[in-house]
């Protein structure tokens, strides 16, 4: 611990001595071609304080664990004094019970009953008497082995201290070295110190020199100057002439500038006007052919089939089973793939509808088939697509699917925004969303603050035969995030979006 001490009052003394050296730095005259070796130096000087504080650090670990290490030796002496304290209370009570032991035995020697009464007197006395006696034997045998312990942990305290006193030693070398290290820097800096200052003096000398030549160019510069100025003074009665003469070619200027606006005036309106006529027969020639497309499409969709039914079979799962009974009971025509084929009862059944998937389809191949209705349904169409089946069946699966792969309603929402940010140059859009539930004949607001509140379908007054919800609660949204985190809902009977469409300000067909 007094090395210790004196180790930190050495340290204590090296600290002050880089706080001086910190506190009168040598200011480095600019471009110089020793700073880069100074800040080199300094760098390094800094290097050694980080060791420096390092070297501390450990230092105050090591006195730590000495203390602790201190601590329990002097906590495995208390214990030993205690063992030993009572391993002497044991030997003198033992002592005194022997010694009790051998005075009734000579006691009842002297005695004069008969011999049969001594002798069973001695065995019932002896027996106890060595019990006890095998007992201390037993209990100074274990306090033995526990002095024996308490000596082999304090010499494996002293073989501890010893290797913390080796370690201190050791620290002291370090020390000594870095301040060996440190003095040679300080000597090193102050032998840099000196050169930059030299080279700054030196330096000094040089500009001064070269501020008396320039002194002298610039003075020389002036005399020319002067005669210059002698020389351009016809050239200066030119420029005013000349200005005078611009000066009356600008009073006249307003009248040339009025004359040219009112023809360019002229020829941007008559641009104006071809504009606009032109714009006229593209906007006609546009809403032709918008006509044409969406008559086009409609007949489209109404060869395949305002009302189709499309079943898909899902592929079998580790729920069904295994061996022969989990196989798939459809069979599909590979002729045509609007018939299925079943086993009901065990005869033969055949199903004709619009279309059917295998379990082999993916997501996107379903979605194909339906993907024509989201243009529909930005035409101004209703639009209604739902899936039907039990429980199990991949009804879930197939509209909503996974965040990798996702269903019918993820892509057809995705292809809703994507072309409404096409056409939103010429359109706009405004879409709303309501989620309202049919249940048991009960129809509620999902995205209502009471979604217990029964609500009820009326037709339009307007007379159009359409039907809607008073009170549905809608919410505006701008793209598929917006209605992932507006209607978080996996499994809505019933999804409603309203889609509001405007070209140039009139609206042309809402829904």
């Amino acid at each position: 611990m007094v090395e210790n001490e004196r180790l930190r009052q050495e340290m204590r003394r090296c600290e002050a001595e880089l706080q001086d050296l910190r506190a009168t730095p040598a200011a480095p005259c600019p471009g110089c071609e020793h700073s880069q070796e100074s800040a080199q130096l300094r760098d390094k000087l800094s290097q050694l304080q980080l060791e420096v504080a390092e070297n501390k650090g450990m230092l105050s670990e090591l006195n730590l664990e000495v203390q602790q290490k201190t601590d329990r030796l002097a906590e495995v002496e208390l214990r030993l004094k205690d063992c030993l304290a009572e391993k002497a209370q044991e030997e003198e009570r033992l002592s005194r019970r022997l010694r009790d032991s051998h005075e009734t035995i000579a006691s009842l020697r002297a005695q004069s009953p008969p011999v049969k009464y001594v002798i069973k007197t001695i065995e019932v006395e002896s027996p106890k008497t060595k019990q006890a006696l095998s007992e201390s034997q037993a209990r100074n045998q274990h306090l033995q082995e526990q002095v024996a312990m308490q000596r082999q942990v304090l010499k494996e305290m002293e073989q501890q201290l010893q290797s913390s006193h080796q370690l201190t030693m050791q620290l002291r070398a370090q020390i000594a070295m870095y301040e060996s290290e440190l003095e040679r820097a300080h000597g090193q800096m102050l032998e840099e110190m000196q050169s930059l200052e030299e080279d700054k003096n030196r330096a000094i000398e040089e500009a001064f020199a070269r501020a008396q030549v320039e002194m002298k160019a610039v003075h020389e510069n002036l005399a020319g100057v002067r005669t210059n100025l002698l020389t351009l003074q016809p050239a200066l009665r030119t420029l005013t002439n000349d200005y005078n003469g611009l000066k009356r070619q600008v009073r006249s200027f307003p009248l040339l500038l009025q004359e040219a606006l009112r023809g360019v005036k002229a020829e941007i309106g008559q641009a104006i006007e071809e504009v606009n006529s032109n714009n006229q027969e593209l906007l006609r020639k546009y809403r032709r052919e918008l006509q044409l497309r969406k008559k086009c499409h409609n007949e489209l969709v109404r060869l395949k089939g305002n009302i189709r039914v499309i079943a898909r079979v899902r592929p079998v799962t580790k729920e069904d089973g295994e061996g022969p009974e989990a196989a798939n009971a459809v069979t599909f025509d590979p002729d045509d793939d609007s018939i299925v084929h079943l086993l009901h009862k065990g005869k033969p059944v055949s199903f004709e509808l619009d279309k059917v998937f295998s379990p082999r389809a993916s997501q996107q191949d379903v979605f194909q088939e339906v993907q024509a209705l989201i243009t529909s349904c930005i035409d101004g169409f209703n639009v209604c697509i739902f899936a039907y089946g039990q429980t199990g069946a991949g009804k879930t699966y197939t509209m909503e699917g996974t965040h990798e792969n996702p269903g019918i309603n993820q892509r057809a929402l995705q292809l809703l925004f994507s072309e409404v940010q096409e056409k939103a140059s010429d359109w706009e859009y405004t879409i709303t969303v309501s989620a309202a539930e049919i249940y048991n004949e009960v129809l509620r607001d999902l995205l209502g603050k009471e979604p217990q509140e029964k609500l009820e379908i009326r037709l339009c007054p307007d007379g159009s035969g359409q039907l809607y919800v008073p009170g549905l609660t809608e919410f505006q949204v701008q793209s598929v995030d917006d209605i992932n985190k507006t209607c978080p809902l996996p499994r809505v009977t019933f999804l409603l979006f309203t889609v509001t469409v405007h070209f140039q300000g009139a609206c042309l067909c809402p829904r």
